[in-house]
Formats: C-alpha cells, structure tokens, sequence
C-alpha cells in the first residue's frame, strides 16, 4: 500500500496554493484532501474543525505577508515603514486575490469568536510594531504627543486608515504618508 506523507504544512501550503489560485472563498477541505491524496478525514487528524484549518491557512498567509515587517526596522523613519507595510499588504493582495477583502468574512462565516481573535491578534501585533517604530523615530516633532492625542492613537488611526486604502483596492498610500510627514515631523 503507498502511503502519502502529509503534515500540517503541506496541508497550510496546499490551501494556501488554492487561495492564491482562486480565492478564500474557492478553499474547502475536500479540494485540500484530493490535492493531497488523502482522505477528508485525515486532515482532522492536524486540525480538530474547519474553522481551525481555515484560520490556520489565514494566520500563515497573514505571515507571509507581514515577514519583512516583524522587526520593523529602527533604521526607517516611522512614515517609511507605514509606507513599507502598506505595499507588503498590497503585494500580498495581489499574490491572494481578494484575501484581503474576503477572509474577515470568511471568518465571520466560521466560529466569530475564534475568526475575531485570530484577525486582532494579527492587526494588533502589526499596530504594537508601527507604534514601537513610532516611539524610536529620532525625527517627531517634540511635545506633538499629549493626553488627548496619543501615539497608541494615532497608531490606531494611522493603520485603520491604512485597512480603508486596501479595502478600497487603492494603489497607493501617498496621501496618507504626506498626513504623517505634516503631523508628526519637524
């Protein structure tokens, strides 16, 4: 009997292949398992439900996306990695067709609880870099930052205007960079 070696890995990338290929939307387990050789059922073998497969597909291709930005580098200035994180989402849009529209509907579809927590942490994770980049940056303006406009703020409007450029298939951030530059630098 030939057996096929499967792992969580190859299933991820199997699912990844699928949505880069077609869409979010387009992935379903059965498709996984026929791409792979193997039953249906052995994939709950790596993932205990659906929902925690597809997570696990969106949290990796969220990885892929986001690996020149986990060290947020000191060398950029604050603007120059919001402008960095803004093409590395755009350029992941364009590897995932309509990831980045879909998949919080495809969460929202799956366990909302799971799906939500899953999506914060990633948006969290990247709002907790920016503001580090943020707090670093040699080049703000002194006192621009008080009680009623914070850095944790304005990391927050900073990024969920970001989210508003991608949804809206923008092809650039410029605009919002030139807002940075006017508010924050000397």
């Amino acid at each position: 009997m030939n057996k096929t070696y499967i792992s969580k890995e190859i299933l991820i990338l199997t699912a990844k292949e699928i949505v880069a290929q077609s869409s979010i939307q387009a992935l379903n387990m059965r498709e996984v398992a026929q791409r792979c050789g193997i039953a249906v059922g052995s994939i709950y073998n790596y993932f205990p439900s659906k929902e925690d497969f597809i997570i696990a597909t969106i949290e990796s291709i969220w990885q892929e996306i986001m690996h020149d930005l986990t060290n947020c580098s000191l060398s950029l200035n604050f603007a120059e990695n919001v402008f960095l994180l803004f093409n590395n989402i755009h350029k992941g849009c364009q590897k995932y067709p309509s990831f980045f529209q879909l998949h919080s509907m495809s969460l929202n579809n799956l366990d909302k609880n799971k799906g939500r927590q899953a999506m914060q942490q990633y948006f969290n994770t990247i709002k907790a870099l920016l503001l580090k980049n943020l707090e670093k940056d040699p080049d703000v303006r002194e006192n621009v930052f008080c009680n009623e406009f914070t850095k944790p703020d304005f990391v927050d409007f900073i990024f969920s205007n970001i989210l508003t450029l991608l949804m809206n298939e923008e092809q650039s951030c410029d605009f919002l960079l030139q807002i940075i530059k006017h508010i924050i630098y000397k």
